[in-house]
């Protein structure tokens, strides 16, 4: 429930003026300070209309950053979930700690889960040839756009490579860092998605 105080309210954490908003700034504000997927629905209970009207804001909004060619796009994740993200070609040029969860890239947080689910659930480092295998394809410029951004570790050990997530992965998705609570949380969060690709079964 989104909290008001005259002309103030709460987007996400943040306490922002509202007075000098319109509608489709107001959504455009939310969409930025969540940085996170957000529902129509959430949407609907900041600024108090039905979910058609969310729709019309967000079509909007999406050609708005279209003609303009902003850094950022809306993207759909699926029925009527949306979120503001850096568009693709800009990340591999952002650096920690000037990025934010929405500015990871779908294909790139792919992979970023899947290196974390085996690293603190299963406890198994894996390697660029494993993932490649996993996801049936090269994915050496993957990995390098996320040390760019300081999402990974790649240390040689032999003649291999094995890939660990950083420390400013467990800060920039909020896990715990010690080691028994950070293996529940991304449990939790990342095991449908790491074992479907993993093709593991309970």
């Amino acid at each position: 429930m989104q909290k008001t105080f005259y002309n103030l309210g709460y987007l996400g954490d943040e306490l922002v003026d509202l007075k000098s908003l319109n509608e489709t700034d107001i959504i455009e504000a939310a969409l930025f300070l969540f940085d996170r997927p957000v529902t129509y629905q959430e949407l609907s209970e900041i600024i108090q209309k039905d979910e058609n009207e969310i729709e019309r804001h967000i079509e909007e909004l999406r050609d708005e950053h279209i003609d303009k060619n902003t850094a950022y796009h809306i993207i759909n994740l699926e029925n009527k979930v949306v979120q503001l993200q850096l568009r693709d070609e800009l990340a591999p040029h952002l650096h920690w700690p000037f990025i934010k969860r929405s500015d990871v890239p779908r294909h790139l947080l792919k992979i970023l889960s899947l290196i974390a689910f085996k690293e603190y659930v299963l406890e198994e480092i894996v390697s660029p040839s494993k993932l490649q295998r996993i996801f049936g394809k090269n994915v050496s410029q993957d990995i390098d756009e996320l040390q760019t951004m300081s999402l990974v570790n790649v240390t040689p050990k032999g003649n291999k490579r094995e890939i660990t997530v950083t420390e400013n992965f467990l800060n920039l998705f909020k896990f715990p860092h010690d080691s028994d609570t950070v293996k529940i949380a991304i449990q939790r969060g990342l095991k449908d998605y790491a074992m479907s690709q993993l093709q593991i079964t309970d």
